[in-house]
C-alpha cells in the first residue's frame, strides 16, 4: 500500500519510470537507429500528390501534372469529379494502361523524374473530349484500399 501511495504522488516520466523499475519482467533496451534505411526504390505508402500546376492552364502548361505512389500491386482507379461528385473522367484504368499496376512512383517523366508524364495529366476535357466549365475538380485516386482526393481548380480553355 505505501509504495501505491508513493506512485500516485509520482507524475508522467516518474511514474513509468517507477513502475518500470518495480516490474519483476526484464527490460531490453532498444539500441537507437543507424543512419537512413537504403532507398530500395518502392514507396512505403500509397499516395496520392498535390496536382500542378494548380489552378491550369498556366503560362508554362495547358494540362495539370498527377504524381501517385502505390506500395504494392494493386488495382488502381484515377478519375476526375465535379465538386458535386459526378464523373468527368477516367484517367486509368484505360485503353492503354492495366487496371493493376506494381509498386511504383508514377506520373513523373520517364527520362529525368521530374516533370509531367503525359499518361498522368488532365487538360480540362471530359470524357467525350469537350471542355469541362471552369471551377473545382476533384482528382480521386483509389488503390491499396486507400481513396485519397485532391483539388484542382481549372481557369478554363
Amino acid at each position: 500500500m505505501r509504495l501505491a501511495a508513493r506512485l500516485v504522488t509520482l507524475s508522467g516520466v516518474a511514474l513509468a519510470a517507477a513502475i518500470a523499475a518495480a516490474s519483476p519482467f526484464p527490460h531490453p533496451r532498444i539500441p537507437p537507429q543507424q543512419g537512413t534505411p537504403p532507398d530500395t526504390g518502392r514507396p512505403a505508402i500509397t499516395l496520392l500528390y498535390q496536382n500542378f500546376p494548380n489552378p491550369f492552364p498556366s503560362t508554362t502548361s495547358r494540362a495539370t501534372c498527377i504524381w501517385f505512389d502505390l506500395d504494392r500491386t494493386t488495382s488502381v482507379s484515377l478519375t476526375i469529379h465535379d465538386v458535386r461528385g459526378n464523373l468527368v473522367r477516367t484517367l486509368l484504368p484505360n485503353a492503354s494502361s492495366p487496371q493493376f499496376l506494381a509498386p511504383g512512383r508514377y506520373g513523373r517523366a520517364p527520362s529525368s523524374g521530374a516533370g509531367c508524364d503525359p499518361a498522368f495529366t488532365w487538360d480540362g476535357t471530359a470524357a467525350d473530349g469537350s471542355a469541362v466549365p471552369r471551377g473545382v475538380y476533384l482528382i480521386r485516386l483509389r488503390a491499396s484500399g486507400v481513396q485519397s482526393i485532391k483539388k484542382a481548380v481549372f481557369q478554363g480553355p
